[in-house]
């Protein structure tokens, strides 16, 4: 009883820790996940404020930092949809295929940008657009994870993981949608750059400060960041960094408009705040993966070893409490197991049935715990005679049973051997106490031996008692012990 609670606790542990490890959105934040979520924030708000007096600064130019920054951010960002979609996919949730597009939608603004990028891809200038594709294009992927943010967290708001019906048409129109908006972007930084206002003269995009698009976004930002904690006030995991990775947004936002030109502090120091938030999500989720795996593998281990456990109490239940002999069922399987062997082999089997002659009046005269004392030292003399491939059993009350490997031409003599052994040694008890013995030779099945058996060690007892009898058809022969 004891075991099968313990095994249901432990069922319910493990389903427990698969349900929690589903998504990282529906479990708990701990106090130290919020506490280094906070801290970080904080250094990156610090770290913004100490370069905000340098943010003018020209540095040199670094020529393969842009692409090599934006290539990572991309990666990042694809990384992060593609993870979005897989915890959408394990819980159907509604809220989690906004995160995907958002995300998704970013990679593919970054893309564009990079191929606007004078000289990333071509020397005679960018591959796309016009002179005010970078900016315009700086201002889309910076919205677009605060959208998807904004679209999470009201979709949690309305109706916390609600999930989709068919979830094969929502995936299906979720990509259309992003694609959509995609092209959308695209052909506007492109096809209609010339209507676009000028926020960048010749690296100068002090213009995004003064036509209010700077200061747009950061309340965009802001917004995404005031739903996101109304929707847990940051208890969950998945919430905790994706507010994060927006405070890293408004830190480069905030120093890059202080920066206003491109190669100053402020711009690179932006381009790495941007790589922050970028990666917090898909490092997270990588530590999340870690978690999961420590977990299942505890998990896996913890219910090994209940079942080694469980297994030493189940087969300790099949054996005799009083002398630990095997039961009649356990005494059954290995007796067919070893059946089995020695017709393999092949080799000689025996089975002896064995019944105690004058028990009944032990108990009778000397009490139960007397009696006890003779199956005890009954069971001792059995596992004396026996090697390790032989099987001995209690059948119940003062019957026993073994089954022999022995040679094939001798294994009724050696059987009867054994047997006269286990009667003198059984006499020696003293008390009156003596054994009837009966011994089978057949190997067509245990049932069939145990039933010989029992037939002879009956005629020993017709016989006088404290004898054994081989069994057969007839007649029977009996041998004096």
């Amino acid at each position: 009883m004891a075991a099968q609670k313990s095994r249901r606790s432990s069922d319910r542990q493990i389903q427990q820790a698969v349900e929690d490890d589903r998504s990282p959105a529906t479990r708990k934040a701990s106090d130290a996940q919020r506490r280094r979520a906070f801290n970080i924030a904080l250094v990156l708000v610090l770290a913004t404020l100490a370069l905000a007096p340098f943010a003018g600064v020209q540095l040199p130019k670094f020529q393969a930092f842009f692409p090599s920054y934006q290539t990572a951010v991309i990666l990042s960002y694809l990384t992060t949809g593609y993870l979005m979609m897989g915890l959408y996919q394990a819980t159907r949730t509604r809220s989690l295929l906004h995160l995907s597009a958002g995300s998704f939608f970013t990679a593919g603004v970054l893309v564009l940008q990079l191929m606007a990028f004078p000289g990333a891809f071509a020397e005679s200038g960018p591959l796309i657009g016009g002179s005010q594709t970078m900016i315009w294009l700086w201002f889309f992927w910076h919205a677009g994870p605060a959208l998807g943010i904004l679209l999470f967290a009201y979709g949690e708001l309305r109706k916390p993981g609600a999930a989709t019906i068919r979830h094969e048409l929502a995936l299906l129109g979720s990509f259309a949608i992003t694609a959509t908006a995609l092209f959308a972007t695209g052909l506007l930084v492109t096809s209609f750059h010339d209507l676009l206002p000028v926020m960048d003269i010749k690296g100068d995009f002090s213009g995004i400060n003064s036509s209010g698009l700077a200061p747009g976004l950061q309340v965009l930002l802001l917004i995404a960041l005031g739903a996101l904690w109304l929707v847990s006030g940051f208890k969950k995991v998945l919430h905790i960094w994706l507010g994060l990775s927006l405070v890293a947004l408004l830190c480069d936002n905030a120093i890059t408009m202080l920066g206003t030109t491109r190669l100053s502090v402020g711009w690179y120091a932006g381009r790495l705040g941007a790589l922050i938030s970028a990666f917090v999500v898909p490092l997270v989720y990588l530590q999340e993966v870690k978690r999961s795996y420590v977990r299942a593998a505890s998990a896996v281990d913890k219910l090994t070893e209940e079942n080694a456990d469980l297994a030493v109490q189940v087969d300790r239940s099949r054996h005799d409490p009083l002398t630990q002999l095997p039961g009649r069922s356990l005494f059954t399987e290995r007796a067919e197991t070893l059946l089995a062997a020695c017709t393999r082999a092949p080799s000689g089997f025996a089975t002896l049935f064995i019944d105690l002659d004058g028990f009944k009046e032990v108990n009778d005269q000397y009490g139960h715990d007397r009696g006890n004392e003779v199956l005890v030292r009954v069971a001792e003399i059995l596992r004396a005679e026996l090697r390790d491939t032989d099987v001995a059993g209690r059948l119940g009350g003062d019957e026993f049973a073994i089954c022999l490997d022995v040679p094939a031409e001798l294994s009724l003599a050696v059987a009867n051997k054994i047997a006269g052994r286990i009667v003198d040694k059984i006499a020696q008890i003293g008390l009156g106490i003596g054994a009837s013995v009966g011994i089978s030779a057949c190997t067509e099945s245990i049932r069939q031996a145990l039933s010989e058996a029992d037939e002879a060690m009956y005629e020993s007892k017709k016989s006088g008692k404290n004898r054994s009898t081989i069994y057969c058809a007839r007649p029977k022969l009996a041998f004096s012990a």
